[in-house]
């Protein structure tokens, strides 16, 4: 199945599959009565096709750091096991498995321009569905709003963390002059919805991923300082228009006093507790404590197991110092390898990582994952037709395809 375009590129159906996983992200949420989650079963035969048809593939495969470093961060959290061999830390490890597999079998093949662009309206699509999902699917967690399906109901801070990636591109579309008003649309619809999540992580996101789009964007300094106090007073207008309507107890959680009386909702507790008995360690120090590794204190006077909430902090604790170097090292090779030709990558870095300081990664966050995935994508060529250049004695195609000796050529 092919799609034949204006410059006559074309969209295989390895494309449509993989926009399809990209779009089916808000069904991570909900589970079967097997524990599997509906996303899970529509990527199985997705991955399957995928993996089949790359042995009949006729291009290179493309192999890039971003692949690299993941399976090094892959083995991080296999040697894990040596800590802790139980059932639950063995289906975390194969879930990191499947989702190093589906990258692989996603972004080992080039992909053309079309087909580049035709992933980023996905996430424009993926974030219309989440602002409907978030302003009229009626869900709530904890009076705070978020989405259902099925019946299973998703944490508001994860569900804020849908939004990052859309946003970023949106912000790519708007600078290009590409559907604009409608993305500038969507764009502060997501952002209202974010708030109407009450997650305090997922709002810190989203301004990082507005800082950084202006920060890489801006063409001079000059530029930048226009373009941040432009920032800043619409950003003030925003606020004050939104937080009249805002619901209370969503408008309370923002404030400072909030924040402070709740210590962030204990997160500050823990970070230091955990910090305590990572200074404390031996062995763990290096191999960690297992990938489902829970700690342990008192909160509120009862005691509880608890994550970190912070990921870095996580993965140093499950994984060790190896874990956390190798999950930097994805996030550095994704962010450095896509920042001067596929911007909107390198920002949606950035948004997800601050999100990632206040939340912790399971092989669930596909938000996040995902995101790895178009990290690892070849950068497209151009169609043959736009992209030749022609000296005197040779004509020669940039994306390699062809070299043709110009005085055979007919």
């Amino acid at each position: 199945m092919e799609v034949l375009g204006k410059n006559k590129e074309k969209i295989g159906i390895h494309c449509l599959l993989a926009a399809l996983y990209f779009l089916a992200l808000p069904l991570t949420i909900t589970i079967n009565s097997a524990g599997d989650s509906f996303l899970k079963i529509i990527t199985l035969p997705i991955a399957a096709f995928l993996l089949v048809t790359l042995f009949f593939y006729k291009g290179s495969l493309e192999l890039n750091f971003v692949h690299g470093f993941f399976v090094v961060y892959i083995l991080s959290v296999v040697v894990t096991l040596f800590a802790d061999n139980t059932q639950q830390a063995q289906d975390y490890v194969i879930g990191y498995i499947q989702n190093t597999a589906l990258m692989f079998c996603i972004s080992l093949r080039r992909y053309n321009e079309r087909e580049i662009e035709f992933f980023k309206n996905t996430q424009v699509i993926l974030l219309a569905v989440l602002i409907y999902m978030g302003l009229f699917g009626g869900a709530s967690y904890a009076d705070r709003t978020t989405i259902e399906i099925f019946g299973g109901v998703s944490d508001p801070n994860y569900f804020s963390g849908f939004f990052v990636f859309p946003i970023a591109v949106c912000l790519d579309k708007i600078k290009k002059n590409k559907q604009r008003a409608l993305c500038l649309v969507l764009m502060l619809l997501g952002i209202y919805v974010v708030l109407l999540s009450g997650s305090r992580g997922g709002l810190l996101a989203v301004i990082a991923t507005l800082l950084a789009h202006i920060l890489f964007s801006a063409k001079d300094f000059k530029n930048f300082v226009l373009t941040m106090c432009l920032f800043v007073i619409a950003a003030v207008l925003f606020w004050m228009l939104i937080l009249p309507v805002l619901p209370e107890n969503i408008t309370e959680r923002f404030s400072i006093q909030a924040v402070v009386e709740s210590r962030g909702t204990y997160r500050g507790d823990i970070w230091i507790s955990m910090l305590r008995e990572i200074g404390n360690s031996t062995w763990q120090l290096f191999v960690g404590r297992g990938i489902d590794a829970k700690h342990m204190m008192i909160i509120a006077g009862k005691m509880q197991e608890v994550v970190a909430h912070n990921n870095f902090i996580q993965v140093l604790y499950n994984q060790g110092f190896f874990g956390l170097l190798s999950f930097m090292a994805i996030c550095l090779a994704s962010f450095a390898r896509n920042l001067r030709k596929r911007t909107y990558i390198s920002v949606g870095v950035i948004g997800m990582l601050t999100l990632t300081l206040t939340l912790t990664l399971n092989p669930s966050i596909k938000s996040f994952w995902n995101l790895m995935i178009y990290a690892s994508f070849a950068f497209a060529s151009a169609a043959p037709e736009m992209d030749c250049q022609e000296g005197e004695n040779t004509r020669e195609i940039s994306a390699g395809s062809c070299e043709e000796n110009a005085e055979t050529r007919k």
